[in-house]
């Protein structure tokens, strides 16, 4: 489900010779979406920590028979995204597309979630997104043109039991693409939040929990293994997303069941709230 709030659609070949970064493109949503854009005809900057997966995806896209430059970057520090920027722009001159797409999870309820891996979410989910917006918008600013990809997720949208740090920074991610929405529209840049539901990710291998009681456990399981088995393909939502690139729209839900329950949770808040509350409570019992 696609709801447009964008300007103007562009040209089918608007992306045609443009110069696209992806971050955390070696696997997943991101993996499709690099490869989308260079079936689109862009050339792609790809960055990932996952070298060794980050080469195949820039195997594949040097396939098709589009320039690809491959980053080993952590998203978190901002030294090694200012150093990134500096790069790119150096080289090639300038980015048209940036998609933010880098994110890990961290699973549990506040009390039993250390510190440290609260920093570590809030770092790459949100303040790598923060950087990649920051460093790379002020020349799409200057041309007058380009666009902004913030990867959300259906967490961006509606609570979920025992994702408590995945949600803040989700949500965060929500307002920061709202802002900037507003703030690059009268500059002619384009800014899409992407909001996924259920897509086929390698996200849980990375994911830190901390599962209170062992219903949580088999709860959070059970959860992945439906994200892997029933998920969309991730090429598929790869294209999606060209296409609200295209179209100029401000929000992208990818997943009927992302649909269903945005919209569950925009007419019905507090029955959300204490269904969460329910399943909270059940899932903790020993």
């Amino acid at each position: 489900m696609a709801i447009g709030i964008g300007r103007h659609r562009r040209e089918p070949g608007w992306l045609k010779g443009k110069v696209a970064l992806v971050t955390g493109a070696a696997s997943g949503l991101g993996r499709g979406i690099a490869l989308a854009l260079a079936r689109a005809g862009c050339d792609l900057v790809l960055v990932d920590i996952n070298e060794a997966r980050l080469r195949d995806t820039a195997a594949a896209i040097e396939g098709a028979g589009r320039r690809c430059l491959a980053k080993r970057v952590d998203v978190s520090s901002r030294a090694e995204m200012e150093k990134l920027a500096e790069e790119v722009l150096s080289e090639w001159g300038r980015v048209d597309v940036l998609v933010n797409n880098a994110g890990v999870g961290v699973g549990g309820e506040l009390v039993n979630i250390p510190m440290d891996d609260i920093e570590w979410i809030t770092g790459i989910n949100l303040m790598g997104e923060i950087y990649g917006a920051r460093l790379f918008l002020p020349q799409m600013i200057a041309r007058g043109e380009g666009h902004v990809v913030n990867v959300g997720s259906l967490s961006s949208l509606v609570v979920l039991p025992f994702h408590i740090a995945y949600t803040t920074t989700k949500f965060g991610i929500a307002g920061f693409t709202e802002a900037l929405w507003a703030e690059c529209r009268r500059h002619g840049v384009g800014v899409t939040l992407v909001c996924p539901g259920a897509v086929s990710t390698n996200i849980a291998e990375g994911t830190r929990a901390h599962p209170g009681s062992e219903r949580q456990k088999e709860m959070t399981e059970e959860f992945e293994r439906m994200l892997e088995e029933k998920g969309m393909d991730p090429e598929e939502a790869g294209e999606k997303v060209v296409e609200a690139v295209l179209s100029n729209r401000f929000l992208l839900i990818l997943g009927r069941e992302a649909y269903i329950l945005y919209y569950l949770r925009r007419l019905f808040p507090g029955l959300m709230r204490r269904v969460v509350a329910f399943l909270t409570a059940y899932a903790s019992k020993q």
